[in-house]
C-alpha cells in the first residue's frame, strides 16, 4: 500500500536526479527496500512518511551520482503523432526539453534537488528543508539561485525556440 501511494513521486525524483530510467528504477526500488528495513526508525513527529521516503530517495540518488559522474537528464516530451502534434512541433518541444535537461544537469546537485522538489514535485519549502536537512532560508536561496542559473542558461535557447508551440 505504501509503495503504491508513493512510487510515482519516488521514481520521478530519482529519474530527474539521475537522468537514466534504469538507474532511477534501481534507486527507487532501493529506496523502498531501505525504508522497509528502517521502518522502526521512522518517527511521525519529525515529518510525514512521504517526506522521510523522499529524503531516503534523494540521499540514494546523491550516492549514485557521486559514483557515476557525469549524468545527463533524459526526459522526453510526448511522442509524435499524438493529437495536435506535428513533426515540427514535436522537434521544437524536444529541443526545449533537451535544453532544460542540459540546464538542470549543469546545476549543482543541491540547487537541482531543491528545484525538482519545489517546481516538479510541488512540495512546500518546509518539507524540502526536512528532505534536504537544511533551514527553510537555505531552500529559498537555493531555489532562487537555481532559477537564476536556469534563466541564464535557457534565455538564448528559449528566444530561438519561442516560435514553438507550448
Amino acid at each position: 500500500m505504501l509503495v503504491e501511494a508513493h512510487q510515482d513521486r519516488v521514481w520521478r525524483l530519482c529519474l530527474l536526479m539521475l537522468g537514466d530510467a534504469g538507474l532511477a528504477e534501481d534507486a527507487a526500488q532501493e529506496a523502498f527496500v531501505t525504508a522497509f528495513r528502517r521502518l522502526p526508525l521512522f518517527s511521525p513527529e519529525r515529518g510525514s512518511f512521504g517526506t522521510w521516503l523522499l529524503t531516503i530517495s534523494r540521499n540514494l540518488c546523491c550516492n549514485v551520482r557521486r559514483k557515476k559522474m557525469p549524468v545527463t537528464l533524459a526526459i522526453l516530451p510526448d511522442q509524435p503523432g499524438e493529437t495536435g502534434s506535428s513533426p515540427s512541433d514535436f522537434a521544437c518541444r524536444k529541443e526545449r526539453f533537451e535544453a532544460l535537461d542540459a540546464a538542470l544537469a549543469a546545476l549543482p546537485a543541491e540547487y537541482r534537488a531543491a528545484f525538482i522538489l519545489a517546481e516538479i514535485e510541488e512540495l512546500p519549502h518546509a518539507e524540502i528543508a526536512l528532505i534536504e536537512q537544511v533551514p527553510v532560508g537555505t531552500v529559498k536561496s537555493r531555489l532562487h539561485r537555481a532559477r537564476l542559473a536556469l534563466r541564464g542558461a535557457l534565455g538564448a535557447v528559449y528566444t530561438e525556440l519561442n516560435e514553438c508551440p507550448p
